[in-house]
């Protein structure tokens, strides 16, 4: 599985990316301006020394022909001399009107330029020429090539060579210089991001590790306090979303114990024919013992056995009303241990004159020592009511309805209700769980009963699932924890 790239890393990359960009970019330019201006120096002090130098050669050239000077080698020896001089220039070579070398330094590596004037095609009106170039005898020199001319009389050109290898280690130099000044800039800028990325990122952090360590169930406070930039602003208004979710809630579960209970009240209203069958036969009786009894009342033994009747209609009645009650109060708040076989006999109870009068069959296989699990007893009833009294709906009469407890595991306990009725059809079996959805006739039916059931079972960590052959048999599982939710 490949990690996803954190937050800071991709700050770091992309503005690290740009960063070096940037700086590669401002080094290129400052280094090509930089030797552009090195080497225009070069060219034009170059230059100006060779104009300069210029001078004393015309005065050689012109000396000798107007018969002021008779030295023969007064031109070689200003050259030697000055070369004695300015220790930066390799050669010296004069060259007359035709292009021909009259002059020389020396004959070191001459060859390589002797005829350059003639193959270039050479006039006395022609620039001045600078330019820096390799030669195998000296290496990398600036060479400048001017014309001798006075009053419009050319008398040749005068071609200087200039040691360049100083100016191009001073180049190298500033190459190094300026890339190490880059990288270095380059450094501190990234590791100033890397600071402030920290900075923001360990923030965000606290305040993801806080948006993780969030529950409802807890109210501790937040540890992380509010500054006054964006990420303070993201942890205010975390703290208010908590406090409104704790509010919202508190609001659901409030309105999720209404529905609840409103749909049991609506299962006791479906149960009414066979509550008051039960609570009315013993209201006859007793009716019929209190009618004996003022009949005869001087008979003491009859009044004692009509009395000992009544009362025993009338802890009927009792038992009825108390089951009654248990089921229809508001759940409780608190799980505690349930004995989920007590819990399906009571609704058994409730339901055992309907059962009677509409000719069903009930079996029961509970599983003997089953161990308590952690529920709400009030809850686990009504989800057992609702499935039965769905059971009683499919089947209407002459049927029989199978309900099974166990162990699936050593942590789970299930239940298994099972009826013969005339099933679900396939094409409803997704939506049977939705709220209001319901196939019953209007009025027999709200359409909360199994939505409801898979609230209740899902909120005590366990699962409700229908395995469903139409026309024939449907059951119902359900698969309690035995510690409850945790």
């Amino acid at each position: 599985m490949i990690r996803a790239i954190s937050l800071k890393a991709r700050i770091l990359i992309l503005m690290g990316s740009i960063i070096i960009m940037l700086m590669l970019a401002i080094f290129i330019s400052v280094m090509f301006q930089w030797r552009s201006l090195i080497i225009k120096n070069k060219l034009e002090s170059s230059l100006l020394v060779t104009q300069t130098f210029s001078v004393s050669i015309l005065d050689a050239l012109i000396y000798p022909e107007s018969g002021l000077l008779q030295n023969e080698g007064y031109l070689e020896n200003h050259i030697h001399n000055f070369l004695k001089k300015n220790k930066g220039i390799q050669f010296i070579l004069v060259y007359d009107q035709s292009g021909q070398i009259i002059v020389r330094s020396s004959y070191h590596g001459i060859r390589q330029f002797a005829d350059e004037l003639q193959t270039a095609g050479y006039s006395t009106n022609f620039e001045p020429i600078s330019q820096i170039r390799k030669l195998d005898a000296y290496g990398w020199i600036t060479e400048i090539t001017l014309p001798l001319q006075i009053y419009g009389k050319s008398w040749g050109a005068l071609k200087m060579g200039f040691d360049t290898e100083p100016t191009l280690i001073n180049i190298k130099q500033l190459f190094f210089f300026l890339f190490t000044l880059t990288i270095v800039v380059a450094i501190i800028i990234l590791m100033t991001i890397f600071y402030l990325t920290n900075h923001i990122t360990k923030s965000l952090s606290q305040l993801v590790s806080e948006m993780n360590r969030f529950d409802l169930e807890n109210d501790q406070p937040i540890r992380m306090k509010a500054g006054n930039d964006e990420i303070g602003v993201l942890v205010t208004n975390f703290v208010k979303m908590k406090q409104r979710l704790a509010q919202s809630k508190k609001q659901l579960l409030s309105a999720q114990r209404q529905i609840y209970h409103a749909e049991k009240l609506a299962s006791i209203g479906r149960l009414a024919s066979g509550v008051a069958h039960e609570i009315n036969n013993p209201l006859n009786g007793i009716k019929n013992c209190l009618y004996a009894i003022d009949r005869e009342p001087k008979n003491l033994k009859q009044t004692r056995n009509y009395l000992k009747l009544a009362n025993e209609g009338l802890d009927h009645i009792a038992m009825i009303v108390q089951k009654l009650l248990g089921f229809s109060r508001q759940p409780s708040k608190q799980m505690a241990n349930v004995d989920l076989n007590d819990d399906i006999e009571k609704v058994l109870s409730l339901l055992h004159y309907r059962l009677e009068k509409n000719n069903i069959e009930i079996v029961t296989e509970l599983s003997e020592n089953l161990p308590p699990i952690q529920a709400d007893s009030n809850l686990i009833q009504e989800v057992v009511m609702n499935l039965l009294l769905n059971s009683l709906d499919s089947i209407e009469t002459k049927g029989r309805i199978r309900i099974a407890t166990g162990l699936k595991n050593d942590d789970i306990i299930f239940i298994s209700i099972t009826d013969n009725g005339c099933g679900i059809p396939e094409k409803y079996l997704d939506k049977i769980f939705d709220p209001f959805f319901t196939t019953k006739d209007e009025g027999k039916g709200t359409g909360l009963g199994l939505s409801v059931s898979l609230g209740i079972v899902e909120a005590h960590g366990g699962t409700i699932t229908v395995d469903n052959h139409s026309g024939s048999e449907t059951t119902f599982y359900i698969n309690l924890p035995i510690r409850g939710v945790e």
